[in-house]
């Protein structure tokens, strides 16, 4: 895998770590270094050891699934490109939580399956792969942060409303999800 995709693959898994970091920065009423650095931290964490997990379970049942291999990771990224795509048309986002810890969790689930199809491909250097897309998320998980802030700012106290809704709407739309 050349470095190209991998930072494209970066940067589409970071895109829902960037959603709830701007609703993070939203409900900010003062920016200080310490919340931003918080966020973006446990998000490009997450999202570095997500992958690693899913890597680690791939390799596991490498040698059952080895002759099909290319048909999984296939199937895998394109169902998670598609799923972001359909969430983003639909205005979709994820996790209604005031847990840093859990929005960091819920964000990367996505990285986990990209990190098994990792798993897949020969000769990847998985711990560069990681690195790469722990610290795109957590240049995009700070920039959300500081975003969000700056827009919050200009709402005044209208922020912590419209912060208050983008994380009930995830909420309802994981509830949905879970119920259909």
């Amino acid at each position: 895998m050349n470095f190209t995709l991998l930072f494209f693959i970066s940067i589409g898994l970071a895109m829902d770590a960037f959603t709830v970091s701007l609703t993070q920065g939203l409900s900010l009423k003062k920016l200080h270094i310490k919340s931003i650095l918080k966020v973006a931290l446990v998000f490009g964490i997450f999202h570095g050891i997500m992958p690693l997990l899913g890597w680690r379970i791939g390799r596991f049942f490498y040698d059952e699934i080895e002759m099909f291999d290319h048909w999984i990771a296939f199937g895998l990224l394109t169902f998670i490109g598609g799923k972001m795509i359909l969430e983003a048309r639909k205005f979709k986002r994820y996790k209604n939580s005031l847990n840093i810890v859990v929005l960091g969790i819920a964000t990367s689930i996505d990285a986990l399956a990209v990190g098994f199809s990792f798993s897949l491909l020969p000769g990847l250097n998985i711990y560069f792969a990681i690195s790469i897309i722990g610290i795109i998320t957590f240049i995009i998980s700070f920039l959300g942060v500081y975003l969000g802030n700056k827009v919050g700012q200009l709402l005044g106290v209208k922020a912590e409303y419209t912060g208050g809704i983008i994380l009930i709407g995830m909420g309802i739309k994981i509830l949905i999800e879970h119920i259909m």
